[in-house]
């Protein structure tokens, strides 16, 4: 008989929520089948399953569990018949799950709308995505788990962090020359934001407090290493997964090229999403001008970058910085500012 229990995912939470069984009470499973997904305050993890057997359910849809908790076993033997396993919404399409099918009753969709997700399986998460869709006039409109996840963040940011907020406006033309050459040299495309993930990590040994962590209300925790969280919002809902470490601008293209393919699909993990101590909002409308972002719990700054404007003869980005004034008073904020700038406006290959 094996058993199923909750893994620890994180350090920040003592408890997550079940949001959903992928396989049915007593339906046979195999080894490495998706078996439920766990929601914590950053992300949802999906278990899989370590053998071959019959799923026992302990615990249902929707209740919190604890890192260490038995929520299911895996037994040799089937306790439902076949029939009631998942079937296909419409002929030839996915299959749905029964927590899925679940709310799509619930939330009076057809299932026939799932046919056009490009999954061969349709969870609770995929339900979501649909109903999130810009709602009619007059509709009511249910927030998906991973916006209110988002919104827990946020206020969670206002009530705590007394944030000071500076802005710089900083030539980005040799920045974007750099950018189009590396893009040509190498013939994979490098952008602004790239180079500023990249300039942002080489700060790290000047301004270390700017990557700290305040642990009370006379200590900070210095991290090692940089690691950039950036905003990335491909449609499907607002993600900050991590680059770690002080990377090369083309292995930091690399990884922000994947991040984007895991947004369109929901296939962040909570390694993609935790151990961030500084972050890099992008910005990419060509009218925003301005934008203060939040500072993550846990956290000291976050950075924001506008989209290029043209300034007579240049082109010139505001880059935002939002900080814990608790940590970090003006004028440090304005040297780092500065030495960002500096960093930006002459623009090295090898940033």
């Amino acid at each position: 008989m094996g058993e199923i229990r909750v893994p620890k995912l994180n350090n920040n939470d003592s408890e997550y929520t079940l949001l959903e069984w992928l396989a049915a009470d007593g339906a046979r499973v195999w080894r490495n089948d998706p078996l439920v997904t766990l929601e914590t305050s950053k992300a949802v993890e999906e278990l899989v399953s370590e053998q071959d057997g019959v799923l026992t359910q302990l615990v249902g849809a929707g209740a919190s569990c604890a890192p260490g908790q038995l929520i299911a076993r895996i037994g040799p033997k089937p306790t439902l018949p076949d029939a009631e396993e998942p079937v296909p919404a419409v002929e030839g399409g996915p299959i749905i799950t029964a927590p899925a099918r679940a709310l799509l009753d619930e939330l009076g969709l057809d299932p026939a709308l799932v046919a056009g997700l490009e999954v061969k399986v349709v969870r609770r998460a995929d339900v979501e995505r649909l109903a999130a869709a810009p709602p009619k006039s007059g509709q009511a409109h249910t927030l998906s788990n991973h916006q209110r996840a988002v919104a827990r963040t946020v206020t969670l940011s206002h009530q705590t962090i007394p944030a000071g907020y500076t802005a710089i406006k900083v030539d980005v033309t040799p920045a974007q020359k750099t950018a189009r050459a590396l893009t040509r040299r190498l013939r994979k495309l490098i952008g602004l934001p790239d180079l500023l993930v990249a300039a942002v990590a080489r700060l790290h040994a000047d301004f270390p407090m700017f990557f700290a962590e305040l642990i009370d209300d006379r200590t900070a925790r210095i991290p090692d290493q940089p690691r950039v969280g950036v905003t990335i919002d491909m449609g499907a809902g607002l993600y900050v997964p991590v680059i770690r470490d002080r990377l090369a601008v083309p292995d930091i293209a690399d990884r922000l090229a994947e991040f984007r393919g895991l947004a369109q699909h929901g296939g962040f993990t909570e390694a993609h999403l935790t151990g961030g101590n500084i972050v890099v909002t992008l910005h990419h409308d060509a009218d925003i001008i301005m934008a203060i972002p939040i500072i993550f719990p846990g956290q000291t700054c976050a950075i924001a970058l506008t989209s290029p404007q043209p300034d007579g003869e240049r082109m010139a980005a505001a880059i935002g910085l939002a900080y814990d004034h608790r940590l970090i008073n003006g004028r440090d904020v304005v040297l780092f500012l500065q030495a960002l700038k500096e960093t930006l406006e002459t623009a090295p290959e090898g940033l």
